[in-house]
C-alpha cells in the first residue's frame, strides 16, 4: 500500500519524487505553480520504501518499482488519462510509465532527469555560485557536508527547507530495498524505451551545475520529446527548485498551460 496525498480536483497529475525523499518535497516545490489554477488534481505519492510507504520484499529492480506505481495508478484512476511529473529518480520511473502507457499520458514534466548508470555524458563539477559563508558556523556537523558539497546557492531559507522537509524523509528511506534496485537499475525494456518518441506537451528542467544528474542527458532527451521545452538553469544544481524557485514555478505553469490547451476532455 502506497501512501499518497491528493490536492485539488480535475485533470489528474501523478507526481513522483526522487530517491531518499517523499511527497512532502514535491508538495513544497510544486504547489506554488498550482495556486489560483483550477481543474488540476495533484496526486502526490511516496514511492515504495520512502516516506510513509513501506518497502516491499518483492521489489528487487527498477521494474518492480514501476510495476507498483502502475498498480497504484490503475487503482486510483482506472482507465482515465493523466499527466505525470517526476523528479530525479522519479523522472526515470515517469519515463517507464510514459513508455508503457503512452496513449493515456497527456503530458510529462521531468525535473533533473539523467545521470543514470551507463550515461556517456560527463557531469559538471560542483560549484558554489551564490555563497553565504556566515551560515557554516551555525550548522550542526551532519549538515556541513551538504552545505559545502550539494548547494550551488547557499542560503538560510534553503537550509531550513532541507532541515524541515528533506532530512526527515531521508531518515525513513529503506536502504535494503534501494540496494536491490541498484543491482537492476535499468528497465528490462530500456532499449525500447530509449528509442521511443513522446509527442505530448513536455518539460525538461536541468541544473547547469548539477553534479548528480548533469544537464547533457536532458539535452539528449530533446529529440525524443518533440513538444518539450528544455530549460537548463544557471546557478542551479540538483536542488534547483529551491535555488531558482520563481523561474521553476514559471516553467511549470507554462507547461500546465500548454497541457490544458492540448488536453481534450
Amino acid at each position: 500500500m502506497l501512501h499518497y496525498k491528493v490536492l485539488g480536483e480535475g485533470r489528474p497529475v501523478v507526481i513522483l519524487h526522487g530517491v531518499t525523499l517523499d511527497h512532502c518535497h514535491m508538495v513544497e516545490i510544486l504547489e506554488p505553480a498550482f495556486e489560483q489554477l483550477e481543474g488540476w488534481q495533484r496526486i502526490y505519492l511516496d514511492l515504495p520504501g520512502h516516506g510513509k510507504s513501506p518497502p516491499q520484499e518483492k521489489i528487487d529492480s527498477q521494474d518492480g518499482i514501476l510495476n507498483t506505481i502502475e498498480e497504484f495508478i490503475a487503482d486510483q484512476l482506472g482507465d482515465k488519462p493523466f499527466a505525470i511529473i517526476g523528479l530525479s529518480r522519479g523522472s526515470y520511473i515517469s519515463r517507464g510509465i510514459i513508455h508503457r502507457q503512452t496513449d493515456r499520458v497527456r503530458g510529462a514534466a521531468l525535473i533533473v532527469p539523467g545521470g543514470n548508470p551507463g550515461s556517456p555524458n560527463p557531469l559538471p563539477k560542483h560549484e558554489i555560485l551564490e555563497p553565504d559563508p556566515t551560515i557554516r558556523s551555525e550548522l550542526p556537523e551532519d549538515e556541513i557536508w551538504t552545505f559545502e558539497n550539494f548547494a550551488v546557492v547557499q542560503s538560510r531559507d534553503i537550509m531550513e527547507k532541507r532541515r524541515k522537509i528533506l532530512k526527515p524523509a531521508m531518515q525513513l528511506h529503506d536502504k535494503a530495498q534501494e540496494a536491490r534496485v541498484k543491482e537492476r537499475f535499468t528497465f528490462s525494456f530500456a532499449e525500447a524505451e530509449e528509442a521511443a518518441i513522446f509527442g505530448k506537451p513536455s518539460l525538461l528542467i536541468a541544473g547547469r551545475q548539477d553534479w548528480m544528474s548533469g544537464y547533457l542527458d536532458s539535452v539528449d532527451l530533446m529529440h525524443r520529446y518533440p513538444r518539450a521545452t528544455l530549460a537548463v538553469l544557471d546557478a542551479a544544481g540538483h536542488g534547483l527548485a529551491f535555488e531558482r524557485p520563481e523561474l521553476f514555478t514559471g516553467l511549470i505553469r507554462d507547461w500546465l498551460h500548454r497541457l490544458a490547451v492540448d488536453w481534450a476532455d
